[in-house]
């Protein structure tokens, strides 16, 4: 794991990255568009990728509402809630 200063609270916070899985085979992803431009492409062409090659069980895909913001807290309750993984695309 690593540490890192989250730069969306009014003053940085330390934080620490959530572990990574040892594998995707048999979990629940989640993609989360950040609404950036083309981040849709990006995650569309992750999503085929992770279909074919890592074995998942299912892919979710979800979309903030702005990428101005963080994730809406019941957004990020309901990934949570559903989700074994998630990877959040920035494109532009």
């Amino acid at each position: 794991m690593s540490d890192y200063l989250d730069p969306t609270d009014s003053v940085a916070v330390p934080r620490t990255t959530a572990r990574r899985a040892a594998s995707l085979e048999g979990k629940v992803v989640t993609l989360l568009d950040i609404s950036k431009a083309k981040g849709d492409h990006l995650l569309d062409r992750l999503e085929e990728l992770l279909r074919e090659r890592a074995g998942v069980r299912a892919i979710v895909r979800k979309r903030k509402p702005t990428f101005a913001r963080p994730a809406p807290e019941p957004l990020r309750q309901e990934i949570l809630a559903s989700t074994d993984v998630v990877v959040e695309a920035l494109a532009d």
